[in-house]
Formats: C-alpha cells, structure tokens, sequence
C-alpha cells in the first residue's frame, strides 16, 4: 500500500449560526473555515482535496439569483488565501472535488492543468440543473471551467473496493492510498476520502458529512433548520451511522471534516504539516 504525505490547509470562510450548526450550541454567530487538503504522493505529485473558496465567489453572487447564496453564507476570502496562493498551480497533477459547493470548488479554475475528479452523482446533477437554479443546490457554475464535464473522471471508474464499516469504495490510483467513499445526504454525491498517510497514518477526509466531530461523539448533530439546504436529510444521518460505526471500530484514525473546529486546528499546528 502506497503512502503519501497530508497537509491541511484553509482558504476563506463563511459565516454561520452556531446553534444551527450543532445542536446546544450558544445562539451566536461563528466562522466556518473553508479547509482542504494538500496530498504528496510518491508517483502521482501533488493531489488536492477539495480546493476552497476564491474571490471570484463574490463576482458569481453579484446578481439576483445568485446573491440569494451570498446573503445566506456571508463570505469572506483574503487573495493570500487562495488556493493557488499556497500551492504552485503547475505542481498540481489532481483535484478530488468531494461535491460541488462553492466552498470546495472556488479554486478549480486556477489549476488548468490538473486533472479533476468527482463523482457520478456530482456531474449528473450539474449537467441537468439550470444555471439560473444552481444557488439551491449550493452550485455557482461560472465556478467551473467550461469543459469541466466533459474533462473530469468520476472515482466510479477507479477499481472497486469494500471497506467493512465505510462499504463500497473507489481506490482512485489502485494502490490503496486514497480510496472514496459515498457520504450523501448533505450533497447530491458528495464522497470523502480514506488517505493513507506517512506523517498521521490513516485519516478520513470526511467533507461535509459531518461540520463537527462532536456529531459523532456526543450526538450533536445540525438543527433540523438546515434540512432546507440539504439534498437528503434521511441519507444525512445513514452517512453519520456510518460514521459512528467506522469511528467505534477505528477510533484513533482522525475524522476530518471541512468545517470541523478540529480540521481547522491542523491548519496552524506544525505537527500537522
């Protein structure tokens, strides 16, 4: 099994409600940090996980419908931030995009040359939504490239792989380094990814399948508010039985979701790095 290197790194944030976003939590106002991952693989270069938001988020929400989407998630990214402020565009040899929100795609178009990957789901829903319905489902298509669908793989053709806990998986480079699992509920398609690592051992990359950790651990899951933004709020909590049962099994392998408080943690902690 091959092993890489993992690096957490954040670009941007948004604004939200505590309270909606774990339930007894203080009725105030936090950052969601906007985290994503470097990978260095020994053969395949430098991987990303999911890249981000960008400036450009604020020139895709300018105008009625998409201002809807601005006005619900305030949004704030500095251009030091930017993904490709942190990492050399030409570097980058793959993008694994863990769904299609703004805050996980903003980057995408800075790294032309880098080939992406999503899954089935994901291109599916983006090719049959109007462009002028995209903000209800959290997607800003002038985000993404103008050949993105017909240029991005989809882990469904990677070679398959069962995981006792996680279930079936995609091995996206067939050497057991990063391998994908289906996480739906809060996005039509959104996967995670199991990595294997050299610096923390294995770590779950588990997008948004989670916002906090505490979700698992003490139950703590979103307000029922947050139903409205979800694509499946029954499959939600599939995924987070899911979870559970993998973090029973495999307690000490680190769940990292986008915006937990933990994963925003490894950003600045040079252990991590």
């Amino acid at each position: 099994m091959t092993k890489v290197r993992l690096r957490i790194r954040n670009s941007g944030l948004c604004w939200a409600k505590a309270h909606h976003t774990m339930k007894r939590a203080p009725r105030k106002d936090i950052r969601f940090y906007a985290t994503w991952a470097e990978i260095t693989h020994p053969d395949r270069g430098t991987i990303l996980f999911d890249t981000g938001y960008t400036s450009r988020f604020h020139k895709a929400t300018s105008r009625f419908p998409n201002s809807i989407y601005a006005r619900m998630t305030p949004v704030e990214i500095d251009k030091s931030e930017e993904a490709h402020s942190q990492v050399k565009s030409e570097d980058v040899r793959h993008i694994l995009l863990s769904h299609l929100h703004a805050d996980h795609v903003g980057g995408l178009r800075d790294f032309p040359n880098a080939q992406c990957w999503t899954s089935e789901d994901c291109k599916q829903e983006f090719a049959n939504l109007p462009v002028w319905r995209g903000f209800t489902k959290g997607l800003l298509h002038d985000l993404m490239p103008e050949d993105w669908l017909s240029t991005c793989n989809t882990f469904e053709s990677c070679p398959a792989f069962l995981h006792p806990q996680l279930g079936q998986g995609w091995n996206v480079f067939g050497d057991g380094s990063i391998v994908m699992f289906s996480f739906p509920g809060h996005a039509s398609g959104q996967h995670g990814a199991l990595v294997q690592t050299e610096n923390h051992g294995p770590v779950l990359l588990a997008a948004d399948a989670i916002w906090n950790l505490k979700a698992l651990t003490e139950g703590r899951t979103p307000h029922p508010i947050v139903r409205l933004f979800f694509d499946d709020w029954s499959a939600y909590h599939q995924t987070l039985d899911k979870l559970r049962s993998f973090h029973k099994a495999h307690s000490d392998v680190p769940i990292l979701g986008t915006h937990c408080p933990t994963t925003y943690s490894w950003v600045a902690d040079k252990s991590h790095s």
